[in-house]
């Protein structure tokens, strides 16, 4: 876990900061459809960078994973964020992705 490019600290601690004065933002005056949609997308896209950091981290996320796709579909939000389907993902030789429904696949099958 000590071996970020540089300049990756200081993008992680930005999106942090970022998050807060969101997150203090919206606590005065709520969320849009689409202002719900961006946050769901971002904790997706972060989602499945961070899973990339290793195996054990790639299994607590899926939780996180779950409940952002839950969300869309109960708010009735699209759910294409870009991400690579796994198969895709794992045949290009990517060790393992979460996919927008956050299955996991390290051997190609999907799940």
């Amino acid at each position: 876990m000590d071996r970020a490019e540089p300049g990756i600290e200081e993008q992680a601690d930005q999106v942090a900061e970022a998050a807060c004065e969101l997150a203090d933002a919206a606590a005065g005056s709520g969320w849009s459809a689409a202002a719900t949609d961006d946050a769901l997308v971002a904790i997706d896209t972060l989602t499945a960078a961070l899973a990339q950091s290793a195996p054990d981290v790639r299994e607590a996320l899926i939780e996180v994973a779950a409940a952002t796709s839950t969300v869309h579909r109960r708010l009735g939000l699209p759910i294409d964020t870009g991400l690579e389907p796994a198969s895709a993902a794992t045949a290009s030789g990517a060790p393992g992705s979460l996919t927008r429904d956050m299955a996991i696949t390290t051997d190609g099958q999907g799940s």
